[in-house]
């Protein structure tokens, strides 16, 4: 019988290489990933480098490496380009039974736009075209649960609306779910992360680090511009933020392990929030981030109140993440839970303590010395 294989792109990103991880100790799957060239290295090296880093931070021995040399397959490939770029007919010896599309272009600005086009919706068209054309049973897309934009309360496992948008990157990942919607001949999922973080056990991320890594960086960054200043005291920033709101974040391995349980469990199509019931409220993950940058705790305010020169300077930074920082969400996961009952994610729980690991291997991480000692 002939082995199976899984696609994977975005397999050297956050959530691919933690997919790609989880493929690797829960089947016997052979896994191709498409992999740009990049940083001087060939597709092979890179990808075979982060998924190596992804194991040893995810808390996997040396023993996952010959899985890692053996199973793990990365062809050259552009997205841009019709079908990735990539020959089908040359990889007709395994019989290709999923596609995980979790490559995306993750910048928001307007100047970008004619970028996240071609990423992120022509993109995700050539990656359909690649599956089907390799004759995949099921495609994943991995998109986001803030395509819910601007609408609060509770927020169903449904089409996205293109009117609540906030900016361009939902608009790019929700008419690239509306491209998998309308596709026909699989078995399409749409798979909506919120916040994605690092490992739920060792805390550590290998990947790009964006969403709550970079609200981090921000605050780090405004307190070394005080202390090159010299401001020796600890300085409250204004966030243009409503600290009473849940935020949603959700550990890459949990992430990784609920995608693949739904595939194990041979889900239906649709759509699935791969969120928790139980965020913290904003405030508090605000106010850690701050104490642990060497800041005092912020100011909120989501109305114009007199700012300071730093405020300014910092409210710009936030652009991207003032629309994530005032309104209710709260994620269903009846989808979710239907096809996978004993989900990992419902079950997660983070508190303060929690946070605070992650923020420390963080700022360790970017070379910052966190300003509290990491929590037993």
């Amino acid at each position: 019988m002939k082995s199976e294989t899984q696609w994977v792109t975005g397999g050297t990103g956050l959530v691919g290489a933690a997919l790609v991880v989880e493929l690797l100790t829960r089947t016997d799957d052979h896994i191709v990933c498409p992999t740009r060239h990049k940083e001087g290295l060939a597709p092979q090296a890179r990808l075979t480098q982060v998924l190596q880093s992804a194991a040893r931070a995810y808390g996997h021995d040396a023993t996952l490496d010959a899985e890692i040399a053996g199973r793990c397959l990365a062809v050259p490939a552009e997205l841009t380009q019709p079908l990735c770029g990539v020959a089908p007919a040359s990889h007709a010896g395994g019989r290709a039974r999923e596609f995980w599309h979790c490559a995306a272009d993750l910048r928001y600005e307007d100047r970008y736009w004619p970028e996240l086009q071609r990423t992120n919706i022509t993109g995700t068209r050539h990656a359909l075209a690649l599956a089907d054309a390799l004759g995949c049973e099921v495609y994943n897309q991995v998109s986001t649960a803030y395509v819910a934009g601007s609408r609060e309360g509770i927020l169903y496992e449904e089409p996205a609306d293109a009117a609540c948008i906030n900016n361009r990157y939902e608009e790019s990942k929700v008419a690239g779910e509306d491209v998998v919607r309308r596709a026909t001949g699989m078995t399409t999922r749409i798979l909506r992360p919120s916040i994605v973080i690092g490992h739920s056990v060792t805390k550590q991320a290998v990947g790009g680090l964006t969403g709550a890594y970079s609200v981090v960086q921000r605050l780090a960054q405004a307190q070394q511009t005080l202390a090159r200043r010299g401001v020796s005291e600890a300085v409250s920033i204004l966030l243009p933020a409503d600290p009473a709101i849940p935020i949603n974040f959700v550990p890459v391995n949990l992430v990784a392990a609920d995608a693949v349980s739904l595939s194990t469990a041979r889900a239906a199509g649709g759509i699935f929030h791969l969120t928790h019931p139980h965020p913290l409220a904003l405030g508090q993950t605000l106010d850690l981030a701050s104490a642990m940058t060497g800041l005092a705790p912020p100011r909120y305010a989501l109305a114009d109140v007199q700012a300071t020169a730093i405020d300014r300077v910092i409210s710009r930074q936030m652009d991207f993440y003032k629309s994530y920082m005032r309104g209710e969400k709260v994620f269903d996961q009846t989808s979710l839970l239907t096809a996978v009952p004993a989900a990992a994610l419902p079950a997660f729980r983070l508190d303060v303590p929690d946070l605070a690991e992650y923020y420390h291997w963080y700022l360790q991480h970017i070379g910052h010395q966190p300003a509290l000692p990491q929590p037993a």
